[in-house]
């Protein structure tokens, strides 16, 4: 009887998701044979419910959502081509858990707050399963499946990683029936886009599969920015037996803009001064006609996987990533509430990533007696190594570089001097592990899950002169243990402890200490959750308390800040999801998160200070409705609230709350015996100037109205 509870179990259409995992996957018709990628299933927030999806789960293995006690999200690229998403700010806007830190033509793209924790850029972001460095990259959606979000501390199932957690890109793979597609669109003010997506199968018994994806973009900016981007990926499987199958995915890009979102900083402001007045998104503040951010990544994995048998199967991978940054951006520091500001030029000087990754793992079930269980155990090794040119002699802010919000900017010349020529190694590290879990299951109610990963991990830092600088070697073991109690097979509560180790990462280039490398911060989770499956309506629900070191910037000794560890971050909150069928027509999904942040044992001026950047509510409501007057016709809106901020840790200057309005649609029809769809978006509706927080001491402009056409027919 067990067996068939189970068995029914495997069959429910998940709509929560379940926990990231790292083995890349090649989807063919035969399922036993398919490597496990990093799957998600999730109750995706536009409404729209993903059916009888699975994979593998990193350290848990391959297992449904009802399972799993982790929160996640999802968004597939149905939603992304829908809502014409263009960059990683934009992918979770419908989850109240979820912060932007920083806007797609800026070297912040990346930035993402999860819980009022932002994810670490160089743990915290896989290309299916594959670890990859992610400052300053906005990876090309259009190449992508699905981008997955764990939430929470995820040192039990990847090793090192901030406690905001992980996120996924999944990458286009082949499909079984033919497919050709081809795109184009226009975005605000002149950028111009084009994409062309193909996949099959060929061979005896459609043996191997592709999937190859080509994607252009061009033009101008609302901001006044040049952007000149080309992008391509290639997916290939083989099933090379009926048990056996090999995969491989390689994905590139090249994005280039001249010309971008300056970042603002509050270094110099006033404490206890209220903000500038926002302005208007579209106005270019490019003072300096040198100015621009590239940035190329390179991408390879392959993959085989064996079904051993009905119960066991094992994998191995193997993963190799490249990142490049070049860039001249400009900073302007906030003087005073009338927007007088300095402007200061900082060349990057062309960082160099390189990731290599191996993991090998295997999972199975079995009986001890009436206790059923579900193992996995594995090792995994990676390295990172990152060169930099030596830091070039800045364009340094004073008299000459002033200028207004209100104004003109100033017309200023780059002074800096700098052989591009010339690199060093600044840091290594590498990072071995193994790893186990077992779930046991008592009954078709009860289960615990018990396991762990063991870490060794160290770290070696340079200085330009080949001098070594810092280095550190850590071995901790990241524990979970977890209690789930099913009263039905659509219905999950559970309660989770999580330990995680994350790198301390390395000052950036504003504070005194620029370019220190910090040691390892430690971070603890407790999460008390539910998650319903009903016909018609989906909805999940967490209580989480996490408890890291602290990290921040102290002025006491310097104008410029010395960014420090000491002390603890204590974060509790409550986040909420949920959608709903409310007609045959009409889909509405919203979601709330409360969350309090704040310095615990630090320094004293900062013991209660609310952590920066953590808004204290955050909602989302949206609506998809399908117009039944005319067949192919969907709308879909949402609106978002984002509460007030502290913008530095001493709590002496506030970022005002914001609410945000996008509205768009899809036509679905037919031209010429293909497939034809047109696409419309419109965000910031209201066309609302505003600030946003982008971190300590730090602000972005907001975006202001954008309008976005698509046309894609299938070929």
């Amino acid at each position: 009887m067990q067996s068939t509870v189970n068995l029914r179990r495997r069959r429910i259409g998940l709509v929560v998701a379940g926990v990231l995992a790292t083995l890349s996957n090649a989807q063919a018709n035969d399922t036993s044979a398919l490597p496990d990628n990093l799957v998600v299933q999730t109750v995706n927030v536009n409404g729209e419910r993903e059916r009888d999806e699975r994979g593998a789960r990193g350290a848990l293995g391959d297992r449904a959502d009802l399972d799993t006690p982790f929160a996640t999200a999802s968004v597939g690229s149905a939603q992304i081509e829908d809502r014409q998403i263009a960059s990683l700010a934009q992918v979770f806007a419908d989850d109240a858990s979820v912060t932007s830190q920083g806007g797609t033509y800026t070297q912040a793209a990346h930035a993402v707050n999860v819980r009022g924790l932002r994810l670490d850029f160089t743990n915290g972001y896989k290309i299916d399963g594959q670890p990859f460095q992610m400052f300053g990259v906005e990876l090309p959606l259009e190449t992508v499946e699905s981008v997955q979000l764990l939430k929470g501390a995820s040192g039990f199932l990847y090793g090192f990683a901030a406690p905001g957690g992980i996120i996924n890109y999944i990458t286009k793979k082949p499909t079984n029936e033919t497919l050709l597609s081809v795109d184009a669109g226009w975005s605000s003010a002149s950028l111009k886009r084009a994409h062309v997506d193909a996949g099959g199968r060929f061979g005896d018994d459609k043996r191997f599969g592709y999937r190859a994806n080509l994607a252009r973009e061009q033009g101008g900016t609302y901001n006044g920015a040049e952007v000149n981007r080309q992008a391509a990926s290639v997916a290939l499987d083989a099933r090379l037996t009926k048990d056996l199958a090999w995969s491989a995915n390689f994905l590139y890009q090249e994005r280039d803009i001249d010309g971008a979102v300056p970042t603002i900083s509050l270094q110099n402001y006033p404490a206890g001064t209220r903000l500038p007045s926002p302005v208007d998104g579209r106005k270019d503040f490019g003072a300096y006609a040198t100015s621009y951010y590239n940035s190329t990544l390179w991408m390879g994995t392959t993959a085989l996987d064996w079904r051993i048998n009905r119960d066991w199967k094992a994998s191995l991978t193997y993963g190799h990533t490249v990142k490049r940054i070049d860039s001249a951006n400009e900073t302007l520091y906030l003087t005073n509430a009338a927007g007088n500001y300095s402007n200061r030029l900082a060349p990057f000087y062309r960082p160099n990533l390189t990731y290599d990754a191996v993991q090998a793992s295997a999972e199975g079930k079995f009986f001890t007696g009436p206790l059923r269980h579900h193992v996995t155990f594995g090792a995994g090794w990676q390295t990172l190594e990152r060169t930099l040119n030596p830091e070039s002699n800045l364009s340094l802010f004073g008299p000459a570089t002033a200028g207004n919000l209100y104004a003109p900017p100033p017309v200023l010349v780059d002074t800096s001097t700098f052989d591009r020529s010339v690199f060093y190694t600044i840091s290594e590290y590498t990072h071995k592990s193994v790893f186990a879990s077992d779930t046991i299951e008592f009954n078709d109610n009860w289960s615990v899950l018990a396991g762990a990963r063991y870490v060794d991990y160290e770290n070696l830092n340079w200085n330009a002169r080949g001098v070594q600088t810092s280095s550190y070697n850590k071995k901790p073991v990241s524990p979970t243990v977890a209690l789930l109690y099913k009263p039905s097979s659509n219905a999950t509560f559970y309660t989770s402890y999580v330990e995680a180790l994350e790198d301390g990462g390395t000052v950036g280039t504003t504070y005194a200490n620029a370019n220190e490398v910090l040691p390892p911060l430690t971070s603890r989770q407790a999460e008390l959750g539910v998650k319903v499956d009903q016909v018609g309506w989906a909805a999940n629900a967490a209580l989480f308390r996490v408890k890291r070191g602290a990290t921040y910037a102290d002025y006491s000794t310097d104008p410029r800040g010395v960014f420090t560890q000491a002390g603890e971050l204590g974060y509790k909150g409550l986040e909420i999801n949920g959608s709903a069928d409310v007609t045959r027509w009409l889909k509405a999904n919203g979601g709330v998160t409360w969350l309090d942040a704040e310095y615990k044992a630090t320094a004293p001026a900062l013991i209660g200070n609310r952590v920066e950047s953590t808004p204290r509510f955050q909602a989302v409501l949206g609506l998809e409705a399908k117009v039944p007057q005319l067949a192919g016709l969907s709308l879909h809106a949402n609106a978002s609230y984002l509460g007030e901020q502290e913008a530095n840790s001493a709590n002496t200057i506030q970022v005002p709350s914001l609410t945000l309005f996008n509205l768009g649609g899809a036509w679905r029809t037919r031209l010429d015996n293909r497939d034809l769809t047109l696409r419309l978006q419109v965000n910031n509706v209201a066309g609302k100037d505003y600030w946003y927080s982008a971190g300590s001491n730090s602000l972005q402009i907001g975006a202001p109205r954008t309008i976005s056409f698509n046309a894609r027919i299938d070929l």
